[in-house]
Parts: structure tokens; sequence; C-alpha cells
């Protein structure tokens, strides 16, 4: 149905009239939450909310349309036209959500320690790989071209703007970490110095991964004491070399899962139409906060979702002694 004036007709009562009739599994697959998480979730923002465009938009319904905009991607006309409010209302509502996420539920992505740290080091044990606090990489968000100072630093090796998630999952594919905004032109070894967790590797190690333990990424990464990667296979590499790769890789697939179910779960991030560096970083942030909130351990991911290792030459990195005994050490073991 089109309006005399050529419009699109907002929906009456969708939030009203149709959302409560849902059943459980049909909410959670529209919202990526449960009834009882999204509530949780107004109560929690609620004492900060601010509607700043005085839109009389109750914040339970705002939490509605955010959720569902990030989910999937439907054009952000059809959103409003659903959540019968105008655009530009969920714009404003969808970046003040972001931010409301961000600066009052981010200790849902907490850096293991105590029991939880013991229960992603058996998690990792039981793929074969001792003594992992958890495992990093980097994934590309896909963007439009941004505005910003240089937009073409955003433009990426595979021929699309985009800027990088860099991620650090426990063995549960749950995020301990996230860094989220650098451009996408930028290699993986470099976006990661640029982490917090990077800083306190070099000036506290042992706050953040106790000795005899370490993180685990692929070959793009540097090799230190506590963070392990694969021995370079330049054809001459031996049997438990090989085997220590293969273990490696095995173990590390969490965080291939984890940025796999996340785009899975908010569909928008496949494709973020959104100019501001600022505002894109928040979203992403905000649906990484999000995903822990609604992950289960029955999720899975499917094979198409998983992101493949890239093959492109890695930058020279110096070489670590310390790391390398390490490593060695390691190999021996397994």
């Amino acid at each position: 149905m089109v309006a005399d004036n050529g419009s699109v007709p907002k929906v009456k009562h969708f939030v009203e009239n149709v959302i409560p009739f849902y059943r459980h599994s049909d909410f959670k697959s529209h919202f990526r939450l449960s009834r009882g998480q999204v509530e949780d979730l107004v109560m929690a923002l609620g004492p900060f909310h601010m509607n700043r465009q005085h839109t009389k938009l109750p914040l339970s319904k705002s939490v509605l349309a955010c959720l569902w905009t990030l989910e999937n991607q439907e054009l952000y006309r059809g959103v409003a036209d659903r959540f019968n409010i105008s655009k530009s209302t969920v714009f404003a509502h969808l970046h003040h959500f972001c931010s409301l996420v961000i600066t009052h539920l981010s200790h849902y992505i907490s850096w293991p320690t105590g029991e939880q740290l013991h229960t992603s080091q058996v998690g990792f044990q039981r793929a074969d790989f001792p003594n992992t606090v958890c495992a990093v990489d980097g994934c590309h968000i896909p963007i439009v071209r941004p505005n910003c100072n240089d937009p073409t630093a955003y433009y990426n090796r595979k021929q699309f703007y985009s800027i990088i998630l860099t991620g650090f999952a426990n063995s549960n594919r749950r995020f301990c970490h996230v860094s989220v905004g650098h451009p996408g032109s930028w290699h993986d070894a470099r976006a990661i110095c640029h982490t917090t967790v990077a800083h306190l590797l070099e000036e506290d190690p042992q706050a953040l991964v106790p000795n005899g333990m370490h993180i685990i990424g692929d070959s793009a990464y540097p090799l230190l004491p506590r963070l392990m990667k694969p021995h370079r296979d330049n054809g001459h590499i031996t049997a438990s070399q090989r085997h220590f790769n293969r273990k490696l890789n095995v173990a590390r697939v969490v965080i291939k899962h984890a940025f796999g179910m996340l785009k899975a779960k908010f569909r928008r991030l496949k494709c973020l139409h959104v100019k501001g560096i600022g505002h894109i970083s928040a979203t992403v942030t905000a649906c990484c906060i999000l995903y822990n909130i609604c992950l289960d351990p029955s999720d899975h991911v499917e094979e198409d979702e998983l992101e493949q290792d890239e093959n492109d030459p890695h930058p020279p990195q110096p070489n670590n002694e310390d790391a390398s005994n390490y490593r060695d050490r390691i190999c021996s073991q397994i």
C-alpha cells in the first residue's frame, strides 16, 4: 500500500499488537535477546536514558527498534515505518542506545581472571592446547566511504571500505576484549599494537597473563613470550612444529566462531551505512557487548559465516628469543 504522497505508510501498533504475540523463539530470532534480557536492558539503561529529540518514544520501544535495526539489514526507512517513527528518530535513538550500552554495560566484556581464567584454560586444554588465556584475531567490518580526513585509509586490500575489529575471545567464544575503529588498510599486526592489551603486555604483562600462560593468534601477529603464533611454514619445519601449528589453529578457531556469530546475530555489521568513524566504532562495540549478553552455549556458526585467513604477506617481525624458546617448550609438550 502506498500513501497519496507516494511514501510507504507507517505500520500502526507493531510494538503493541504484533510483538507481544511472538513466540519466545520468534522474539529472540528478531531481537537476539530474550524477553527477559530486553526487560533487564531497559531497567539497566532507564536511569540514564535521555530523549534528546523529545519524541515521546518510550525507552522500551526505542530499545526494540534499535535491536531490530542491528539484527537485520532492513533499510532505515523500513525500520522507521515498522516502528511508526521517523528515519531521523531511528538514527538518533540508535546512536544514543549504542552510547548507553558502551557506557553502562561494558562490564559484560571482561578479561578472564580467577575462576573465569581457569574455565577458559580448561576449555583450550580440551582442544589440546595448554595454558591459554584467550585467542586473538582481526575482523573487517564493511562500511561505506566514511566522512573523515583520510577516507582512503579505510579502503582495504580486499577492495572495500572497512574498519578493523580486533577481538580477544575465551574458550567459550565470549569476547574478553575488543578494540574497534582502526582503518581497514591496516595490517592486523599494526592494529593489535594500538590495543590496551598490547600496551599492558609491554608494561605489566603479569597483570594480564600469568607466568606460564599465553594468548594465541595467527601468523599475522608478533611472537611474544605471552603471545603464541604458528611456526612459519617455509617448507622445512619439523613434524612436531607442524603438529604444534595444527593444534594452535584448532584452538584459536573460537575467535573465528565469535566473529561469525557476531555478524550472524547482528547482520547490520555486514555493511554499516554510517559515515562517522565514531558512530561506526560505537555501533560495533555495542554489538560486541550485546553479543556477550545473548550468547548461548548451544549457539553455532555456519561455515559460510567464517572469514578465511588472509594470505597477504605478513610484515617482518623482530626475533624474540625468549618467546621462541617458550614456544619450543610448548611444542615439545604437545
